[in-house]
């Protein structure tokens, strides 16, 4: 081949991989990376928060022992087994053990550990990744800054966010309490088959949260219709951070994590080591003991050691839903059930996360129970519903 042949191979390949790579490269700037750290680390799993910057919420250094595990116990929950519901012959931990793989089941009833079990790599303390309970947790921060002065449930979020006076016009009367029932109007698809490209991905592995509330628009009018979205927390937890003057992490530990004696540390994720704005709709990393003690405290209504840690009315109006919301206050759920060709919302309260990670309560049973682990398509809560019918019976 001559010199003239090679050069003009060589050229040909150098366009070739030039045309090849513009859109790589246009991708890259158009998504900050987004998209490839989203094929890079994948669909978001109980360990993800590995992946991303973090500030620890601190427990105490001594521990204090809240829920008990007495050497001699009812056996009840171990060696009964229960038929009826999602349930075949077979005892809470055997069904389990079936269904669940990875992951861990605690039961406390009067500050006693009923059964405490786990599967797989789970051990005593685990740390995972609680995805949407981090609402709930969230919105009692809220309730907590409600209560200091801090805010009002029917601030705008503009008072917080002053930066959106000059994104969508909505945003002058999107409130807090829109965010925290889910009545925002968003556009924002609360999308879960993994997709690198879309908004809960740049959401979830995105730089700066703050820059992309700038861009978002809305498909509805504040408080007209209940819609679910990440978002929305999102855009609470910069508000709480911004009113109380701290870090997320910090408020937490000092009117959460250490007031309720949590037995460790946790962990909660940040967009990034710069900006460091805490995922507050999906980013916290705890243990099913700690967070058997938040459910304990909504159950006694806010107070814990003759202390009140949020108001009885806050913990009333997250528990108390209605069928106008979906049975959804404040971060909380409340169990559907059918009566005489009725949908009836009962006392029943559970905060839900993305592969089931569950906390249920049943304060006319004084039940609560944890799951963790990651199981997609599951609805544990609906177990525990069974369950606790079982027990009323």
């Amino acid at each position: 081949m001559s010199k003239a042949s090679d050069r003009k191979h060589i050229r040909w390949i150098g366009i070739t991989l030039v045309v090849m790579f513009i859109p790589i490269f246009t991708l890259m700037g158009l998504t900050g990376c987004t998209a490839f750290k989203s094929i890079k680390f994948g669909s978001p799993s109980t360990d993800t928060y590995r992946n991303f910057a973090v500030d620890t919420i601190f427990a105490n250094d001594t521990i204090k022992n809240v829920l008990i595990t007495s050497a001699i116990h009812d056996s009840y929950f171990e060696e009964s087994k229960f038929t009826g519901g999602s349930f075949n012959s077979e005892t809470i931990g055997e069904y389990f053990s079936r269904v669940r793989g990875d992951g861990a089941l605690l039961i406390v009833r009067n500050d006693t550990i009923l059964l405490e079990q786990y599967y797989g790599n789970f051990s005593k303390l685990s740390p995972s990744n609680i995805f949407s309970i981090s609402k709930a947790v969230t919105a009692l921060l809220c309730g907590i800054a409600i209560d200091e002065g801090y805010m009002s449930i029917s601030d705008t979020i503009t008072k917080f966010i002053p930066e959106l006076d000059n994104a969508d016009p909505l945003f002058r009367e999107l409130t807090i309490e829109h965010l925290l029932d889910m009545r925002t109007g968003l556009d924002f698809q609360e999308s879960y088959g993994w997709n690198p490209f879309s908004k809960m991905a740049k959401l979830y592995y995105g730089k700066n949260v703050v820059d992309q509330f700038n861009s978002l628009h809305f498909k509805s009018k504040p408080g007209t219709e209940h819609y679910y979205n990440s978002m929305a927390t999102a855009l609470l937890g910069v508000a709480i951070e911004r009113a109380v003057g701290t870090p997320y992490a910090y408020y937490l530990q000092e009117k959460v994590w250490q007031p309720l004696d949590m037995e460790t540390d946790a962990f909660i994720s940040l967009d990034d080591n710069k900006h460091r704005q805490a995922k507050a709709y999906g980013g916290l990393v705890s243990n099913v003991r700690d967070l058997a003690k938040i459910g304990r405290l909504y159950i006694n209504g806010g107070v814990y050691d003759n202390k009140q840690i949020v108001s009885k009315e806050w913990v009333d109006r997250s528990t108390h839903s209605s069928l106008d919301n979906e049975a959804y206050s404040l971060g909380w759920n409340n169990i559907i059930t059918r009566i005489d060709g009725k949908d009836i919302v009962t006392p029943r309260f559970f905060a839900i996360g993305l592969f089931g990670q569950v906390l249920f309560c049943d304060p006319t049973q004084n039940l609560i129970f944890v799951t963790l682990g990651e199981k997609k398509g599951s609805e544990y809560h609906l177990l525990f519903d069974d369950f606790c019918n079982l027990l009323s019976k």
